[in-house]
């Protein structure tokens, strides 16, 4: 795979969450990396001096010589750069995939780009995560399953990533657990059977899919206090890397994160793939 990573041209020191798991992601994979750099068209404004753009570009090419300095060091073999000018950071980068055959978008969690990109990228996006290290290798691939068509899109790309890697691969699907909607005795019961029966139904769904896989994979059904709580259940190292799913809309191929997958998202504490349907092969 060729890695695409979206380094910030504004970004401050220290803030490098989205050059560590590149360097992750391709000491596992052996793949190249490319550190894209997007400057919005119409800053600096083009009425300012010829000098003040010309230290913009002088700032640009200095964080990516920073960037791809860090990555060698951190064992990448093939690092490139690239910096352009376009209506929009998000537009700037799905460019550059083109341009280069990108694979796969590396980002920080945090800011607006990531939100956007959700919507509008090509190939799946890999967020990294919040706070830690994701390891020195990625070891174990999670794969989130409800039995949709944009689970099914997460796990083919799990399945061939995980063969590629060589390494296991794990299907959970998340069982939030809500406070009783009634205060008493009763109320509180009836809630635990419900969630009980749905977690049985969950746990023979996830056994009839993965014997149907090669290998077969493992699997979980992680039960917890609404989604941080089920999220935290399923149990993480920092080899971990999970994958999700999204469903795409419309004729321009944009890729939309379904209310359940951002749940996940945001209460994952390991990096997470998100992975658009139709870009799974």
């Amino acid at each position: 795979m060729t890695l695409v990573v979206g380094h910030p041209a504004d970004l401050e020191d220290g803030g490098a969450a989205h050059l560590r798991l590149a360097a992750t992601l391709a000491r596992t994979g052996g793949d190249d990396v490319v550190v894209a750099t997007v400057v919005p068209r119409g800053f600096p404004d083009p009425r300012v001096d010829h000098e003040y753009r010309t230290w913009v570009a002088d700032v640009v090419r200095s964080r990516q010589g920073r960037a791809a300095h860090d990555l060698r060091e951190a064992g990448v073999a093939e690092v490139r750069t690239v910096a352009l000018e376009a209506p929009s950071v998000p537009a700037g980068l799905v460019t550059v995939v083109g341009q280069v055959g990108g694979t796969l978008l590396v980002l920080g969690r945090e800011g607006a780009v990531p939100e956007h990109l959700l919507r509008s990228s090509p190939v799946p996006l890999a967020l990294a995560a919040r706070a830690g290290a994701p390891g020195p290798r990625v070891t174990r691939l999670t794969c989130a399953w409800a039995g949709t068509d944009r689970s099914r899109a997460a796990l083919a790309w799990a399945q061939r990533t995980a063969a590629a890697w060589e390494v296991p691969l794990r299907l959970v699907t998340f069982a939030p657990e809500r406070d009783p909607l009634l205060p008493s005795e009763t109320g509180l019961h009836v809630e635990r059977e419900v969630a009980s029966a749905w977690a049985r139904q969950a746990r023979e769904e996830l056994d009839r899919v993965a014997a149907g896989l090669p290998g077969p994979p493992g699997t979980a059904v992680a039960r917890g206090p609404g989604w941080p709580g089920a999220v935290s259940a399923a149990g993480w190292s920092d080899g971990d890397l999970l994958v999700v799913g999204s469903s795409r809309l419309g004729p321009l191929a944009r890729v939309f994160l379904g209310s359940t997958a951002t749940r996940i998202v945001r209460a994952a504490p390991v990096p997470v793939v998100v992975v658009p349907r139709g870009t799974e092969g």
